[in-house]
């Protein structure tokens, strides 16, 4: 069947699908949304994550890639499905880390919001306060 670096791809696809023009601008074959029968005769499955496939076809020899609906999102040669899988995984990971900077920075204002309210409380002192939101205001 296939590696696991695909079917990681491809379960990123499928949580992920704004990250299709990837394929689109990687692969050279136009890709018209197409609904297919799933390819159970002529096709060998190379990936499959989270209902998402991808195939290669007994005779041509091309990749396509189908999402859950057996709707073919890509397709072309399969080394430039390979190449382009291996793109998507490095802008996944770009899409992440962003991601996971703008979660950090809403946790951090949370937890300022709660600290000063703590010091209007006299809960905390201020340098206890002032040494707290310094360190959160490096993750704004």
């Amino acid at each position: 069947m296939s590696s696991s670096k695909e079917q990681v791809a491809l379960e990123i696809l499928s949580k992920t699908p704004e990250l299709l023009k990837i394929l689109e601008e990687e692969l050279s074959m136009p890709n018209i949304p197409m609904p297919t029968m799933g390819g159970h005769v002529f096709w060998t499955v190379l990936a499959q994550a989270n209902g998402w496939t991808m195939q290669q076809n007994m005779f041509t020899h091309h990749a396509r890639i189908l999402d859950q609906n057996n709707v073919r999102v890509a397709w072309g040669t399969v080394n430039g499905m390979y190449r382009a899988l291996d793109r998507l995984l490095a802008a996944s990971t770009k899409y992440k880390k962003a991601d996971c900077s703008a979660t950090n920075s809403l946790e951090s204002m949370e937890q300022l919001k709660k600290l000063k309210e703590l010091l209007d409380l006299g809960i905390i002192t201020e340098a206890e306060y002032n040494e707290k939101k310094k360190k959160l205001l490096q993750n704004i």
